[in-house]
């Protein structure tokens, strides 16, 4: 499992060939390291290195689902260079890269960078995907419909997403007065961390708005601090490790994933657990997205068989 080469290499959990061929992988991790629209602290064009990095020390066996995701294939790509010519540019640039390599076949995760990388992964999916909501696990509502001059700014990725395509928010807790107005007017639908944390509300409310495809998007903020201080805008009051686990494993198993992204971590040098929690974060993505869907019917409906012996007692 762990790399004896002295040379650096994006390869997601440090894999045998034999579980990176293009051609059979089922998995696909794509690296967008762009940082260009941040406003407080910096780093999320480092997260994806550092995700990758930590996910060479993984243990490969998932004791939850009794089995090893990465049997499923995983093909790390080389990082997405975007080039420096403006959001919206930039977003189109994704756009591009993904729509030219996206395939039903496989399960896509994004690995950011800032929070903006959504808007351009999400237009390519309504090029493929008819109907399909995205489910968002964030401390913030990123609602403005402009800031700092910009539409594209990483503070207004979910207005953007909500033009496109449906979508409900987990673990928000921090937003302006703008957002609020907003939230109000529109009926955006959203679980506050406390109220995530402190009730199961929020499972009645994924089974009524979330279709049967779903795009997961997780900003890495949506964590309390003391699990993941490793990012820009850091929120009190966060989700723990399980909470989130549940959520995903929640409507992985009544749902189909299409893909997610995980962005906005801010490495620490010297500080590795926070890197490791969000490389751990994106294996468990991968194993409830590939494990699930292997029983899935049309209806979006688990069939009972994708449950494996010996296995925890999932929701």
């Amino acid at each position: 499992m762990y790399s004896t080469s002295q040379e650096w290499v994006w390869n997601f959990g440090d894999l045998p060939s034999q579980l990176t061929n293009p051609d059979t992988s089922r998995v696909r991790v794509v690296s967008i390291p762009y940082e260009g629209t941040v406003t407080y602290g910096r780093g999320t064009h480092q997260g994806p290195r550092a995700i990758i990095e930590a996910s060479r020390q993984l243990e490969l066996w998932d004791e939850e689902l009794q089995c090893e995701p990465s049997q499923a294939g995983i093909v790390t790509e080389v990082p997405l260079q975007c080039l420096s010519s403006g959001p919206e540019d930039v977003l189109k640039q994704i756009h591009e890269h993904v729509r030219g390599s996206l395939d039903k076949a496989t399960f896509g995760v994004y690995l950011g960078g800032e929070h903006s990388i959504t808007v351009g992964v999400v237009r390519a999916l309504v090029d493929i995907y008819p109907r399909f909501s995205v489910l968002q696990l964030d401390a913030h509502a990123d609602l403005r419909d402009s800031y700092l001059g910009s539409s594209c700014n990483h503070a207004c990725v979910m207005r953007r997403v909500g033009e496109l395509v449906p979508f409900v928010g987990m673990g928000i807790r921090s937003f302006c007065r703008e957002e609020a107005q907003f939230i109000r007017e529109k009926g955006v639908v959203h679980q506050s961390a406390f109220q995530v944390e402190h009730s199961n509300e929020w499972q009645a409310v994924l089974e009524s708005v979330l279709q049967d495809d779903v795009y997961l998007t997780v900003d890495v903020d949506v964590f309390d601090p003391s699990f993941v201080p490793s990012v820009g805008t850091p929120e009190p009051g966060g989700l723990s490790w399980q909470r989130v686990l549940d959520i995903i494993r929640f409507v992985a198993s009544r749902r189909r994933l299409i893909g997610a992204d995980v962005v906005e971590l801010a490495p620490i040098p010297g500080l590795v657990a926070p890197d490791f929690l969000v490389a751990k974060l994106v294996y468990k993505i991968i194993g409830y997205a590939t494990m699930f869907s292997q029983g899935k019917s049309t209806s979006g409906q688990v069939a009972p068989t994708v449950r494996p012996p010996n296995s925890m007692d999932l929701p």
